[in-house]
């Protein structure tokens, strides 16, 4: 009987990727510099509980995200000052509010505003950071909370399965949300998205734990206008939750600070409403 053997079958095996690095001629540190945040997670005794509630921050997205945040405080200056010597008491205490709530987001880290859950990671290797990009990795616990901007200020909402962006704008007073024509809506996941609220292009979405809901600013000042472009984007770059743990490589869980009150272009904003 004539046996058939394939080529490489007597060829020695190899122990790994680390062994072909030797064998080419490169360095065993070329595989840790290419090691990737999904590789992290498996590494991991357990995944998170909440997966969508995951996070990391990219090196390099660290300072321009406080720089936003400090000339957020800078415009929202401006537009408390016009309103206020316009008349307009209310509102420029609503907004004094959102440049409190702007300074205290301020004291926390950062993330990038892209989904770091392990499922994600691997359906698109193209968006898996290494490890060496990062500055840190973490993971939230489900917030019961979601988050409005409004006229008046900053509120928490306590968060219920059946709630909606309508439902939570008109449970506040007419004067806090009727001169908004849109709202953008900021998820634990997603990129900001422009909803219309006012009578002729209302639309709707379901809000789901850790949302965030910025009104537009009425008026066509400058300032005005920056913030409305600006804000939902800083937010974004936002802890998606209060009790959150980050998480390194060569480090175990580290418990962050939690805060109880509290954002550049919003690229390809989806629209709802007409």
């Amino acid at each position: 009987m004539i046996h058939r053997h394939h080529p490489f079958a007597c060829a020695p095996r190899l122990p790994g990727l680390g062994a072909l690095l030797l064998i080419v001629g490169l360095p065993l540190s070329t595989l840790a510099d290419d090691a990737r945040l999904s590789g992290f997670w498996l590494e991991q005794p357990a995944l998170p509980e909440a997966p969508a509630y995951s996070y990391y921050l990219l090196e390099r997205d660290r300072l321009p995200q406080q720089r936003q945040g400090i000339r957020l405080q800078e415009e929202l200056a401006t537009l408390i000052d016009w309103n206020t010597l316009d008349g307009r008491t209310a509102m420029a205490n609503g907004l004094k509010q959102w440049q409190h709530a702007v300074a205290l987001h301020r004291e926390r880290t950062g993330r990038t505003p892209a989904r770091a859950d392990l499922a994600a990671l691997l359906a698109s290797p193209r968006h898996d950071p290494t490890l060496t990009s990062l500055a840190e990795i973490g993971h939230c616990a489900v917030p019961d909370w979601v988050e409005l901007w409004h006229f008046g200020g900053v509120i928490r909402q306590r968060w219920s399965p059946n709630l909606t962006l309508q439902a939570l704008i008109r449970q506040r007073p007419r004067a806090d949300w009727a001169a908004a024509e849109y709202a953008w809506l900021i998820t634990p996941q997603g990129a900001p998205r422009r909803i219309g609220i006012a009578a002729w292009n209302a639309g709707d979405a379901p809000l789901v734990a850790g949302s965030r809901i910025v009104l537009t600013l009425p008026g066509a000042v400058q300032e005005a206008d920056w913030v409305n472009r600006t804000l939902p984007n800083f937010l974004a770059t936002r802890l998606p939750g209060d009790t959150c743990s980050a998480l390194t490589p060569a480090k175990g869980p580290e418990p962050s600070a939690s805060v109880e009150e509290s954002s550049a272009e919003p690229a390809a904003p989806e629209e709802m409403g007409t």
